[in-house]
């Protein structure tokens, strides 16, 4: 039996086994069993004019060759391909496609590939943090069954979390650093300016706004193409940080101008969405990059800020007058909110341990809405109210023990952040710099988290997950035994107690 075992494990890992996956079978047979496969069903929707559908299917194949060959892919496609499609009608199968089945695909190829031994992979240990998730996920997935929900919301545990999480996993196993990161930030820099275009175009000419992308607050914010101001801020925000660091890296040239450019332009709409958590989520970027690049940064605010304010007393001044009312909420308002959070703390309270399960809040809430100061609950808060905070919703939900859980790995990854920065290099793309960096828009969204629940606005979330992917693998190179020396380097081992 040992002789078996010993024949087929060299059969799978030795040379000509990886060489025919990776050279034969995959490059060139699954394109043409994808083909023979979803050739009847191409023809069946172009003869019914399911043009879209059509459109997904024709871009499996190229899809489908590119993960295989190159896993972190599916990131750079998710992010470019989802923020432009709702989640309504018939474009939820775009998210489908794209955020159901896409990233968890490519992590089924980065498993199969590292059990096959078709690559030389350093080895990746699954440590407290991506346990805590584990956990997370099976708490999620048992809750719905256990309190009698409908077996659908496992769509929505997927949507949320599971996704996100396999995001971060994705970049975990594929062990993606300081090259892949560089890919990915030319595709955020095109995203902001797209989407500054939508929202700028959304305020000033509403009326060309294409239909999919109109909301109820079309002409109060702007809010791009995600339907909420804070989500549009949380992933400008995002990215501003990682085009700015880029183009603090780079030499005298046309892309360095053209970040500066796009990051001047983010944050000229991140005022335009009238929202002051996403303006204090601005001014706390602007404070990182001033500790991080005082001097250039300083600079650019010396020619943005009167620039700013020459415009404001000219031809934005029914804008300043706005963001001067944003600013100054009335005390009905803030009593309408203050209504829903005592109701998400009440349904806390009631089970502080395991909460009322994944889903219910919506279920539960009115049950708990009360008075509040001169404020009684209105009929449209107890039918379709919901929380307005995302740690609220976790809590209520999930109880202690899921909140734990979902953060566990941000505290886990901060305290090993904090033992990794002294052995990175200061100066460079891939430093303490960048290290610090990228968690500025984990703390920005923690902030704005309690301001909104983002549990609806999955590219967000997903965008946090990916940036703590990326804080792990730093971490990670940086605390190996070897030192820094090969910091953004692919290492042979991992750190046992990571």
């Amino acid at each position: 039996m040992n002789n078996v075992k010993s024949i087929i494990a060299s059969t799978i890992g030795n040379k000509e086994h990886g060489d025919f996956w990776e050279v034969h079978l995959l490059p060139k047979g699954l394109p043409w069993l994808l083909i023979l496969g979803l050739g009847p069903l191409l023809a069946a929707l172009i003869v019914n004019e399911a043009w879209l559908f059509a459109l997904l299917i024709v871009s499996l194949v190229p899809m489908a060759v590119l993960i295989v060959r190159y896993p972190f892919a599916a990131i750079m496609i998710w992010v470019v391909v989802m923020p432009w499609f709702p989640f309504r009608g018939m474009y939820k199968y775009v998210y489908f496609a794209f955020h159901r089945l896409l990233i968890p695909l490519a992590l089924g190829v980065v498993l199969l590939s590292r059990m096959l031994r078709l690559k030389k992979r350093s080895p990746v240990q699954l440590g407290p943090a991506e346990l805590a998730m584990v956990a997370f996920g099976a708490m999620g997935f048992i809750s719905i069954f256990v309190t009698g929900n409908d077996w659908k919301l496992i769509f929505a545990l997927e949507d949320r979390f599971l996704v996100p999480f396999m995001a971060y996993w994705l970049i975990q196993f594929s062990n993606s650093q300081e090259q892949d990161l560089r890919r990915l930030i030319p595709l955020m820099s095109l995203l902001t300016l797209a989407e500054c275009v939508v929202a700028l175009v959304s305020w000033f000419a509403p009326q060309a706004l294409p239909s999919i992308w109109r909301s109820g607050l079309i002409g109060e914010r702007v809010m791009g193409t995600f339907g909420q101001p804070i989500a549009y801020g949380c992933v400008l925000l995002s990215c501003l940080v990682f085009i700015y660091h880029d183009a603090m890296n780079r030499g005298k040239g046309s892309t360095r101008r053209l970040h500066m450019l796009t990051f001047g332009l983010g944050m000229v709409c991140i005022f335009f969405t009238f929202t002051r958590g996403v303006w204090l989520g601005g001014i706390l970027v602007l404070l990182a990059l001033l500790y991080l690049y005082p001097k250039p940064t300083t600079l650019l605010l010396a020619v943005l800020v009167p620039v700013m304010v020459i415009l404001l007393s000219g031809v934005l001044t029914h804008e300043f007058a706005h963001a001067y009312e944003r600013l100054n909420e009335t005390e009905e308002g803030a009593n309408a909110r203050a209504v829903l959070a005592n109701a998400g703390k009440n349904m806390f309270y009631a089970r502080p341990v395991f909460g009322w399960g994944f889903g219910n809040y919506d279920r539960y809430d009115w049950k708990f809405m009360e008075r509040v100061r001169d404020t009684n609950p209105t009929e449209w808060q107890i039918r379709k109210g919901t929380s307005h905070s995302t740690f609220l919703t976790v809590l209520a939900e999930m109880g202690v023990v899921g909140f734990f859980l979902l953060y566990f790995p941000v505290i886990w990854w901060l305290l090993f952040t904090i033992k990794a920065l002294p052995r990175l290099p200061k100066e460079g793309f891939w430093s303490r710099r960048l290290l610090i960096a990228m968690w500025v828009p984990i703390g920005v969204q923690l902030v704005l988290w309690q301001d909104i629940d983002l549990r609806f606005f999955y590219y967000s979330v997903t965008l946090f997950w990916i940036n703590l992917g990326f804080i792990a693998n730093a971490v990670r190179t940086c605390l190996q035994p070897s030192g820094f020396r090969s910091v953004g380097q692919v290492m042979p081992s991992q750190t046992a107690n990571l």
